[in-house]
């Protein structure tokens, strides 16, 4: 994770499910980066009207999936909605520095129903910006951005929901047969979102 520079990707590049669950499908079926890349900008197969955007879709989705064993990939496709945003999710965390911080930063440590504010937020960002000059600069508007996808993030998956003033944490048990999947690096990213129990 350290060898992963902040970015403010996710302001553009949210959790994107249906998108990786396509991905998802096409490496399932054999395809390879290449192919895939060329049928998202030949094919459109994401049904983008840029094609700077359809390149930019598939070259993410694939770094995202590539930080994925197989059976995990497979579940995106075979599981649970629920099931699939979680593995999504984790790929997520995998491939993003500044969300797989937050996690262990802001959310693992609370217990079901808690609340996370945006106070939490900042004050997260403020320990990342004593330390990296990357996010030392991102402006008032980037942060906002961010935050607000964060949370829309977080309830996507299934997550947390919102209250007026807040995020409440919701932790999700998993069955046994997810858990059989994971493996010791999925692990540390599992433990930042599932209930304590739950795992």
């Amino acid at each position: 994770m350290k060898e992963l520079k902040y970015t403010s990707s996710i302001k553009d590049m949210p959790l994107m499910f249906l998108e990786m669950k396509k991905t998802a499908i096409l490496l399932c079926e054999g395809k390879t980066d290449q192919e895939i890349l060329s049928m998202s900008i030949e094919e459109n197969i994401y049904q983008l009207d840029k094609e700077k955007r359809r390149r930019d879709t598939s070259l993410k989705m694939l770094k995202r999936l590539s930080t994925l064993r197989m059976p995990l990939i497979k579940k995106i496709v075979d599981g649970t909605t629920d099931e699939g945003k979680l593995i999504a999710f984790i790929a997520l965390m995998k491939s993003d520095r500044l969300v797989h911080e937050y996690m262990l930063d802001v959310y693992a440590d609370k217990a079901d129903e808690d609340e996370i504010n945006d106070s939490e937020f900042m004050q997260f960002i403020d320990r990342l910006a004593a330390n990296s000059e990357t996010a030392a600069n991102w402006k008032s508007d980037t942060l906002k951005n961010i935050n607000t996808k964060l949370k829309n993030i977080l309830c996507d998956t299934g997550l947390a929901k919102r209250t007026k003033t807040a995020l409440t944490v919701i932790k999700p048990y998993v069955d046994s047969e997810f858990l059989s999947i994971l493996d010791g690096d999925d692990w540390v990213y599992a433990k930042a979102v599932l209930k304590e129990g739950g795992i």
